[in-house]
């Protein structure tokens, strides 16, 4: 089996597709773009009836970074949408190693997110959210 760590694929491009996707969270609507002036854009909007949405997404290399936006146009999650997507395996080895895993949020945390794998209707992919709130731990005496 192959050292992952001697994949450029993975060592050099996902690991900078994990930080554009930190980078994203709580910038807004009109911010995201010029942060990615040079790279491939997709700008939707949708709306039916009420309901109303944005969507950025930003091709990175062999990733579709994806961007979900708030009531207020502010960046709330970010998802990695790889060009395989039945076969995360190299991504998994690659954020087990790198990053610590957390059982209670069933994800790696990576500064004040955590990464974890979803399912969707082309295939897995990785979604970026910011950590939750510390719940109240107050000791019992």
């Amino acid at each position: 089996m192959a050292d992952i760590h001697q994949s450029p694929v993975i060592l050099y491009c996902f690991a900078e597709q994990v930080n554009s996707a930190c980078k994203v969270i709580n910038h807004s609507f009109t911010a995201i773009p010029q942060m990615f002036k040079d790279k491939e854009i997709c700008i939707t909007y949708y709306q039916h009836k009420e309901y109303k949405d944005k969507v950025i997404e930003i091709v990175l290399g062999a990733v579709v970074l994806t961007c979900a936006f708030d009531e207020n146009d502010v960046c709330i999650s970010a998802s990695l949408f790889t060009d395989d997507r039945d076969n995360m395996k190299p991504y998994i080895d690659y954020c087990n190693k790198v990053y610590e895993y957390s059982y209670l949020l069933g994800g790696w945390l990576i500064e004040k997110y955590y990464l974890h794998i979803k399912s969707g209707e082309d295939g897995y992919f990785f979604a970026l959210l910011p950590l939750p709130p510390l719940r109240n731990t107050k000791t019992v005496h």
